[in-house]
């Protein structure tokens, strides 16, 4: 009942340190705020589209972007062969069903296909930016909602003692939609063939693409399905040139058998491509023999997060590295194992090596703060030794350069260096191997200390209560 927060709790919260119920002190602009549909029981059943957002601020209700992406359990289909013809919907493949199963983002746009439930259900996300947090609302309702319909989600940084703020949701009575008229991201999937459903070559690829991220901080390109081979950084005085070469994968330097280039010439699908107001999602399958392995980016105004799943049979290692282009150049690479850093100039460094938190290039191009974990249930995988990191600046390098150009600059990222057991579902195995890469795009001059605190701010998620007004 909203009536147990009166005066008397307002008041608390007043004289706590770090808490002003009149305004959010959670300071965590780049962060998003992801609830399911399970935690927001009120909110069930409604359409997403009338679900909005509002904080309160000098008084007054305002409000703010608000989205929800819909989830359903989907089975992958069977991999195609190397002409699948028609695709039907209901699996990612849009092949027949083969038993193996996993909880995706649905889209109308791909085989996937929209979710069988339209409402907004207990696997479905809402998500919003904390920066949109304001302060604690009193009694009362905006303009332009379903009486009887808020919900109050309290946001916590448990890295900041006893900071708060607010936001309040509602089901839309038609005129309000969830945008609240802003976008804080532009994403343009661009298949150069044309229509995904009826031209993607799902059994053997290459599918060239043209597609686009943009946001007020940073940009990136991709050219297929794995090939992300651009990015701008545009926050503050950044000076906004392509700094990349690509995002690469190899098992090792030097095997060039297996790489983003023979995944994006294999079989593979998309899951589901979607901009929203708050974020854009980008995930797809497909790598060689791993025909489950999946890759999810989310993409918020200041931040990009990657998920990559593991779905294949055993493999002796896996490297996942940024290379990036001679624009870099001037650019000083650091990490939480090498704080002094060193300069990217295509001459060669000595850089430790070792499991990282973090990772920093920064100059006048702007600043690229990497973030890693991985997430996984096999034992081996967790002994620190098991994860190292790789690190190359050379413009004329003895090392093969499998994909891209032929220098390494800065060309550096974690290194899974102990061999990863079976971890596709479709032969039983119950084995999970996750990794996770969240990067933030500042202006130049950050410093490690910023990177540690990106870190600790990943380490440590924003937590988030709700209750119904």
């Amino acid at each position: 009942m909203r009536a147990v927060l009166g005066l008397a709790a307002v008041a608390a919260l007043a004289v706590l340190p770090g808490c002003d119920p009149a305004r959010s002190t959670v300071d965590r602009p780049e962060d998003p705020v992801v609830l399911t549909g399970s935690a927001l029981p009120r909110l069930r059943g409604r359409a997403p589209q009338r679900i909005v957002a509002f904080r309160y601020a000098s008084g007054a209700w305002a409000q703010v972007p608000v989205q929800v992406d819909e989830r359903a359990v989907v089975d992958f289909g069977v991999p195609p062969s190397s002409t699948p013809g028609p695709g039907t919907v209901g699996t990612v493949y849009g092949t027949s069903a083969s038993g193996v199963t996993a909880l995706q983002y649905t889209d109308a746009g791909t085989f996937t296909g929209a979710d069988r439930d339209a409402s907004f259900d207990s696997d479905d996300e809402l998500v919003f930016m904390s920066s949109d947090l304001g302060g604690l609302a009193p009694d009362g309702e905006p303009a332009g909602v379903q009486p009887g319909s808020g919900v109050e989600v309290t946001v916590t940084d448990p890295l900041v003692k006893d900071s708060a703020g607010w936001l309040y949701l509602f089901e839309s009575t038609g005129a309000l939609v969830p945008s609240a008229g802003r976008s804080y991201v532009s994403y343009d999937f661009r298949l150069l063939s044309g229509d995904y459903r009826t031209t993607y070559r799902r059994g053997d690829g290459p599918n060239p693409e043209n597609s686009a991220v943009s946001t007020s901080r940073y940009s990136h390109h991709f050219s297929d399905r794995w090939l992300d081979d651009q990015l701008v950084v545009r926050a503050g005085s950044s000076s906004a040139v392509d700094v990349l070469d690509r995002h690469k994968n190899l098992f090792a330097p030097d095997q060039c058998g297996r790489s983003e280039d023979t995944f994006n010439d294999a079989e593979g699908a998309f899951v589901v491509n979607k901009a929203g107001p708050v974020r854009a999602i980008r995930s797809y399958v497909g790598a060689n023999s791993g025909p489950r392995t999946q890759r999810t980016h989310f993409f918020y105004a200041g931040r990009h997060d990657i998920a990559t799943d593991l779905r294949v049979h055993a493999i002796p290692s896996v490297m996942d590295f940024f290379d990036y282009s001679p624009a870099a150049s001037g650019m000083r690479y650091a990490n939480d194992r090498n704080r002094n850093g060193v300069v990217v100039d295509g001459q060669p460094d000595s850089v430790a090596a070792g499991r990282l938190s973090w990772e920093l290039l920064t100059g006048a191009q702007g600043s690229v703060i990497h973030t890693q974990r991985l997430q996984t249930n096999v034992a081996a995988l967790q002994e620190p030794e098991a994860v190292s990191s790789y690190y190359l600046d050379d413009a004329t390098p003895s090392v093969v350069q499998c994909t891209g150009d032929a220098t390494a600059y800065g060309s550096s990222g974690p290194w899974v260096v102990r061999g990863i057991p079976d971890t596709d579902p479709a032969s039983g195995t119950t084995n999970v191997v996750r990794a996770l890469r969240s990067t933030t795009y500042r202006p130049p001059g950050v410093t490690n200390g910023d990177a540690d605190l990106a870190w600790q701010r990943i380490a440590f998620g924003l937590a988030a209560t709700t209750r119904d007004r």
